[in-house]
């Protein structure tokens, strides 16, 4: 009976961390380029269940005990793009991260929803300034502006080029972690970007599906209440054998 008390503990821990997750998820379902997380799970101390009869013992299979929170995986999988009709937005397809250069070395994301700073610097607001192929920041004296397919900044009145921003990409996403948002670092070196296509005026929306994350939350929240009123049967059953125990 006690180890039901780890079983349940375990559980409520793992659908609290989960529950985590899916309000991050939610709460990041309007923010350009965000790519959803999943909380995978396990089980811990999987032992074998034996028979004793006549004949000897006899297996009959294995039960798991305390299920438990194992990683966070993250779905990079592309959010469709849709027009904003701001030039500064630039929505990505394609495999990819912009770079973004912060007080703590360069981040990564797919957020195209860029500003000029006071400075005429191409910013991420928040983060940092954005990277050009160069290695540079992006720097401007002009809004108008036209960005091609490619990346290339160029003025819509005379021309003039501002730089190219950089596109680049990863051979294993598993390397990444995700600092706030959309936003990720990693310690490994990344390469140009191979199909990668950009596009003035448009912005990569989340991969959240909200109606698939308020399902996995009220089933997520099921499980937790669920877990919670067995072991409160399970403290009472405890107390009740406690108490005629004692009066043995």
């Amino acid at each position: 009976m006690f180890q039901g008390f780890y079983d349940l503990a375990s559980n409520l821990i793992t659908q609290n961390r989960n529950l985590n997750v899916i309000s991050n998820n939610m709460a990041n379902v309007s923010t350009p380029g965000f790519k959803m997380d999943r909380m995978m799970e396990t089980t811990f101390r999987d032992e074998m269940l034996y028979r004793y009869d006549q004949d000897g013992k006899t297996a009959v299979g294995t039960v798991s005990r305390m299920n438990v929170a194992d990683e966070r995986i993250t779905d990079y999988t592309e959010g469709g793009i849709r027009e904003t009709g701001y030039p500064l937005d630039v929505g990505l397809t394609g495999e990819g991260f912009f770079v973004i250069q912060t007080d703590n070395g360069q981040v990564y994301t797919r957020n195209g929803s860029f500003n000029l700073n006071n400075d005429g610097y191409l910013i991420l607001q928040g983060m940092g300034r954005v990277l050009g192929t160069d290695g540079q920041p992006i720097q401007m004296d002009t809004d108008d502006i036209t960005i091609d397919k490619q990346g290339r900044i160029t003025s819509s009145e005379d021309g003039r080029y501002f730089g190219t921003i950089n596109v680049v990409d990863f051979a294993d996403y598993a390397q990444l972690t995700k600092v706030t948002g959309g936003v990720f670092q990693t310690a490994a070196q990344p390469t140009p970007a191979a199909d990668a296509v950009v596009t003035q005026k448009y912005l990569e929306d989340s991969n959240v599906a909200l109606a698939e994350q308020m399902t996995t939350m009220m089933s997520s929240q099921r499980v937790l209440q669920g877990s919670a009123q067995i072991l409160r049967m399970y403290d009472q059953l405890i107390s009740r054998a406690t108490t005629l125990g004692g009066n043995n």
